[in-house]
């Protein structure tokens, strides 16, 4: 009985626990990333999420009172999965702002910056979606940075 418990311990921590610290496998990120920029399925639909209004995190002091005004869409297909953001948008908005309010101001400057942004969120989403790979692009159709 011990045994079998410790099995099943070691298959949790393996799968579920080191997976979500450490990310996908770099294998895999390329394999997604194949399939992302192979797409030109004509059933890609836009899905706009609104506006964020977030402080970056090196905006915590009363040194500086900065913030990020973002709008985001995301390019996603099949067109079903556009009814699937839908009714995830609280968990998707969520991990939007977990994931700009972990970056510093200086992170998100450049154009680079922003592409790598763009990718964090994409990735990030597509682990969360039941359906895999639906997420394809991600456009900032707004970005301030006051």
């Amino acid at each position: 009985m011990v045994l079998g418990q410790t099995a099943i311990a070691y298959f949790l921590v393996d799968t579920i626990v080191l997976r979500r610290l450490l990310g996908p496998a770099l294998e895999e990120v390329q394999q997604e990333e194949e399939i992302t920029f192979t797409s030109d399925d004509p059933e890609r639909v836009y899905r706009e999420l609104g506006p964020f209004k977030l402080n970056p995190a090196d905006t915590t002091g009363t040194q500086s009172l900065r913030f990020l005004l973002v709008d985001i869409a995301l390019g996603v297909s099949p067109a079903a999965a556009y009814d699937q953001l839908g009714s995830q948008k609280p968990r998707v908005r969520d991990a939007i702002i977990q994931i700009f309010s972990s970056k510093e101001v200086s992170e998100m400057d450049s154009p680079e910056d922003r592409e790598f942004i763009k990718d964090e969120i994409r990735f990030s989403l597509n682990r969360l979606l039941v359906e895999p790979n639906v997420v394809l692009k991600v456009f900032f159709t707004e970005f301030t940075i006051q």
